[in-house]
């Protein structure tokens, strides 16, 4: 199975310019399954407690991932190691993410990574 391993940063980023980066994947890359870390939600969660624009798009993301079903891998531990492992030895998968240090550890890992653009395009 191939993933499209979604970060938290693309997702907030996302929802800050009004972007479904998770339905932008779907429709995007056919044949990947968007999949998430359980260290997603628990970031989501943790930003969701805030009271600015912040807060909102992640309780916006925790909402839009309950109706959407999203696999999530709930092993434990820090969310970019996770998605370094994860992406690695799932041959095929690519990563969206908005983080560029991950962004950077990935390509060098030659991990195929892209970024979601204000526009909603991946690139």
């Amino acid at each position: 199975m191939r993933y499209v391993i979604v970060d938290t940063s693309s997702i907030l980023f996302g929802l800050a310019h009004r972007k479904d980066v998770l339905g932008i994947a779907e429709r995007s890359l056919p044949g990947f399954t968007p999949l998430i870390s359980g260290g997603v939600i628990r970031e989501l969660r943790h930003h969701s407690l805030n009271k600015g624009a912040k807060g909102a798009s992640a309780r916006a993301a925790l909402s839009i991932l309950k109706l959407k079903k999203i696999r999530v891998d709930n092993t434990s531990g820090d969310v970019d190691s996770w998605i370094l492992r994860k992406a690695v030895s799932e041959t095929g998968s690519l990563v969206v993410t908005n983080d560029t240090p991950l962004l950077r550890k990935l390509r060098l890992s030659g991990v195929r990574v892209m970024k979601l653009s204000k526009s909603g395009k991946l690139k």
